[in-house]
């Protein structure tokens, strides 16, 4: 019979993964309190988070959130990274931050939508750029062509510039000349 405590932690876990665009299952196995509590930082403020619970519990939230491909991921000491913001860089904060702190984090897989992610896959979206990165290289690639024809017409009415007040200073040099 379940207790009160894994009702709500099953309940918990299912909005959790309803709600979030990405779910990551990462082994955590070796970690103390204080690396803990350093990953959990680094993910929250990338908005996303880090929840460890029971495997049996978490296979039944994942369950009934409809998410039946982390199921299958669930063995042994699992954290879920969850994403409510942009999934590529919550995964990168996990990834990278486990890399520079050399920290025994191993993805296992995850689901991004209804898609399943293996370990590779989850690596992959790790290291793509993030959406506000990839929105500044769209723009910059859009206003390229704008900024070479400004820069193109800009030459040529300097070009003209130049030519006038060369012809303005000839003449200037001529009537100066006729009066001495």
């Amino acid at each position: 019979m379940p207790n009160e405590k894994s009702i709500r932690t099953v309940e918990e876990l299912k909005e959790l993964f309803e709600s979030s665009e990405l779910v990551v299952a990462a082994e955590y196995s070796g970690l103390n309190v204080v690396q803990m509590n350093g990953l959990r930082a680094a993910i929250k403020r990338e908005k996303g988070g880090f929840r460890v619970a029971k495997n049996t519990l978490a296979r039944i939230a994942a369950e009934k959130a409809g998410r039946p491909h982390l199921t299958a991921i669930i063995d042994g000491p699992i954290g879920f990274l969850t994403a409510q913001g942009d999934p590529a860089v919550a995964a990168k904060s996990l990834v990278s931050y486990a890399e520079e702190n050399r920290l025994d984090v191993r993805v296992v897989g995850g689901v991004l939508g209804d898609d399943a992610l293996n370990a590779e896959r989850v690596e992959e979206l790790a290291r793509l750029p993030s959406r506000d990165e990839l929105l500044g290289i769209l723009f910059a690639q859009m206003n390229a062509p704008i900024t070479g024809l400004a820069t193109v017409l800009s030459g040529t009415i300097r070009g003209l510039a130049t030519v006038l007040q060369r012809r303005a200073e000839q003449l200037g040099e001529t009537q100066t000349a006729g009066i001495e």
